[in-house]
């Protein structure tokens, strides 16, 4: 009883506390990004050039370009819209609604230029906008397209778009935009004087891939229409690649245009340059830069771009782009609008240091991208070699062979702690930078090696080594400090990393991966099975769960504080195997009134800290405070069917299904199959050590419930027990070490000698 009520009040009392912490830590307080009293003099300018990438701009191609980089605030440009590929018209449509959009024919591999819309007098509407309008807001996103310009008119505002589309970027929900021309070389001071926002289209690297559509204001006999062309198909064939050469006279053009542009603008417009979609093929990181006046009085003259919705200097989102042009205008963030403004942070000196900087991070990004599907693959395939290799090992060598029996199960427990380590080396191997490498696609698996090798030899160095969850432990311990070390400085090892998250894909820029968020999880409460087995043979149970307990809020706290892990799901998901492995080493049972308790406590810390996140300003608030707006605007069921839909569509993914479900099968079948003392290698092993029992079963739980809650669905339990199952291992292969062979030797009358005895186990009380 005692104990109960020590239990209860700790998980009282760590409730309260995190309340108590989350009230005094998330203050309001007055947003930098706040909009600015009065709008600019000159009108706001978005210049978007699909496809512009910082490796390209240099002095001596684009010297505009790279003048206003050294002016202005620069960074990279996440672009993911709904689809992998952020085609034209998928980037000016999220431009305009502010949330991931796109066009129905894009979402079917068709890429494609803006169609020009049709001249009504000095303005222009775009033809067939309903039907985007109508697409998007029926979408998992709900983008609401034509918010921007909506807003801007609403507001007494005049649009100007430039070009096919900077007008889809600029219309209001009807399709209409005030003023419109056709090209660039248009434009006058006197198209300028007036209009709040003006957005330019500078096409020129994707006119080199992609046929512009037909002209509705041109003439058709001045150009013969293809008989061959066929715009209703479902694939496109990706284009020949122009030259070199080609590509830099381009680039060299659009660099001409922009000085233009600039020398018309009166003083103190503020200037964005941004690469709105990719010109073909596959989407990068693009280039954005932001010059001149910004909100509140603050000014973009050298710094690196930021915002709230990657809190990483030198990385923002398109969507971010809307916000920003907004907050520029001194309007107010429309709901709908899920970007938050850019702001600017320090970069290096000097324009080289700091575009080279964002150049090596597309670097890192790209080829992450490019290796993903083989890491997991190979990730995979090591995993059920492994297992493959185990069940045959224990199989052929488990009751003959003495001589190879004891080099074999060896091999086997050091395999075994190799694939446990292997996703926590995966986030080591970027403190070394591989991305500066002259072949990056060799270095980053080959750091993940090198550095797989020194966990397990530290795992398999000390003495420790004979104790049976004494490696297992250490492999444990480093992917939880790891994880942890990581999440408490800005989690920079988890971007661009195999197991953690690329802003190309955009799902996360900052906080704990779902991916890692399994890692961490399943090598906490592994660790705690192995830190508290020496407290229990002590006889000091109560120390043991004290320790568990303070070792598990730790991380509940790290996972779920906004700014830290922010993991909203992570922590539901964890709860319950935590409740369920603490429970286990206090030696109580697990009761539905103990889960049920627990659950409402998380899901009530959690709901105060997503509300006191939601008080913050808008361009301050984290994923907590982004959800709890919309859940009080009614979106939520938009957001949660989404990540519903996601989670199912998980089970599509063969390879970590395939993974989870042989994980399981040699968990239960192999590493539990009774020998001939009628107990498995697994069963035995929790009898030596019954805390792995805990730490194990507490780390299925949680991988079930993180399946349940998390959008990445089967990818949880997959590398839960990419971890967890390994580890098992190594515990199994110690007892068949240290058992022998479970064959006794022939009697000398022909028969079967009796069975060894099995060996005493270790006072746990």
């Amino acid at each position: 009883m005692a104990l109960r009520g020590l239990l209860t009040r700790a998980a009282a009392g760590c409730a309260a506390l995190v309340a108590l912490l989350a009230s005094g830590a998330v203050p309001a307080a007055a947003s930098p990004g706040a909009p600015a009293p009065h709008r600019p003099e000159g009108p706001v300018v978005l210049i978007g050039v699909p496809g512009l990438l910082w490796e390209e701009v240099d002095d001596a191609t684009t010297p505009v370009l790279w003048d206003l980089a050294g002016r202005g605030a620069i960074g990279n440009m996440s672009i993911r819209t709904v689809t992998s590929r952020t085609c034209p018209v998928d980037g000016w449509l999220t431009v305009s609604a502010g949330e991931r959009a796109s066009s129905e024919r894009q979402r079917h591999s068709i890429c494609e230029l803006p169609v020009p819309p049709e001249r009504a007098g000095a303005g222009a509407v775009v033809p067939d906008y309903a039907a985007y309008v109508t697409d998007n807001a029926a979408s998992s996103y709900g983008a609401r397209v034509g918010l921007l310009g909506t807003t801007v008119r609403a507001a007494g505002g005049t649009t100007l778009a430039v070009g096919p589309g900077a007008a889809l970027a600029a219309a209001d929900t009807s399709g209409e935009v005030d003023r419109y021309l056709p090209h660039p070389a248009d434009l006058t001071p006197a198209d300028l004087d007036g209009a709040w926002l003006a957005v330019i289209d500078l096409d020129g690297l994707a006119d080199l891939y992609l046929d512009p559509p037909e002209d509705p204001d041109a003439d058709p006999a001045e150009e013969p229409a293809d008989p061959e062309s066929d715009l209703d198909s479902a694939e496109e064939p990706e284009p020949d690649p122009p030259q070199d050469d080609d590509r830099t006279a381009a680039l060299a053009g659009i660099d001409a245009e922009v000085g233009r542009v600039l020398d018309l603008l009166p003083p103190g417009s503020p200037v964005m340059v941004a690469g709105v979609s990719v010109e073909a093929g596959s989407s990068k990181l693009n280039a954005a830069l932001l010059h001149g006046p910004g909100p509140g009085g603050t000014v973009y003259d050298g710094g690196f771009l930021v915002s709230e919705s990657t809190r990483r200097p030198g990385l923002i989102t398109l969507t971010d782009a809307t916000t920003t042009l907004l907050h520029a205008l001194a309007l107010p963030t429309q709901p709908g609008m899920v970007g938050r403004a850019w702001q600017e942070a320090p970069r290096p000196d000097g324009t080289d240091a700091a575009v080279g900087e964002l150049a090596d991070f597309n670097t890192a990004a790209l080829v992450v991208q490019s290796l993903m599907a083989g890491f997991f693959s190979l990730l995979v395939a090591l995993q059920l070699l492994i297992y493959a290799a185990a069940a045959y090992a224990l199989h052929r060598y488990g009751d003959r062979d003495r001589d190879k029996r004891a080099a074999v199960l060896a091999v086997t427990r050091v395999v075994a702690l190799g694939g446990a380590a292997f996703p926590v080396s995966s986030y080591l191997a970027n403190l070394i930078p591989w991305w500066s490498s002259s072949v990056p696609q060799l270095a980053l698996p080959a750091c993940v090696l090198l550095l797989d090798a020194l966990v397990v030899g530290l795992a398999m160095a000390g003495p420790w080594r004979r104790d049976i969850l004494g490696p297992m432990t250490v492999v444990a311990c480093v992917t939880t400090g790891v994880l942890f070390v990581d999440m408490c400085t800005g989690a920079t090892l988890q971007m661009n990393s195999p197991t953690g998250y690329t802003p190309i894909v955009g799902g996360r820029f900052y906080g704990l991966g779902n991916i890692a968020f399994a890692t961490f999880a399943t090598g906490m409460l592994m660790a705690l099975a192995g830190v508290s087995r020496p407290l229990l043979l002590a006889g000091r149970r109560a120390a043991a769960v004290a320790v568990s307990a303070a070792i598990g809020v730790a991380t509940l706290f790290v996972i779920g504080w906004p700014g830290l892990g922010t993991d909203f799901g992570g922590v539901l998901a964890l709860v319950p195997g935590l409740t369920v492995t603490v429970l286990m080493i206090a030696g109580r049972r697990v009761t539905v009134a103990w889960m049920a308790a627990v659950g409402l406590a998380a899901v009530v810390v959690i709901g105060a800290l997503a509300y006191l996140d939601y008080l913050r300003p808008p361009n301050e608030r984290s994923h907590f405070g982004l959800f709890a707006g919309q859940v009080l605007d009614g979106e939520a069921s938009t957001v949660l069917a989404r990540k519903f839909g996601a989670m199912l569509g998980s089970l599509g993914n063969w390879q970590l299904t395939l993974l989870a479900a042989c994980a399981l099968l040699f968990l239960f079948a192999v590493l539990n199959k009774p020998t001939d003392w009628k107990v498995g290698a697994l069963q035995r092993a929790y009898e030596y050590a019954p805390t792995l029992r805990a730490g194990l079963t507490g780390s299925l739980v949680t991988a079930l419930a993180g399946f349940a809650v998390n959008d990445s669905g089967i990818a949880i339990p997959a590398l839960a027990l990419t971890v967890a199952v390994p580890l098992t291992l190594s515990a199994c292969t110690w007892v068949l070490q240290q058992e022998g062979p479970r064959h006794p030797a022939p009697s000398a009358d022909g028969g079967r000698a009796a069975a060894p005895e099995r060996r005493p186990l270790p006072d746990t009380r």
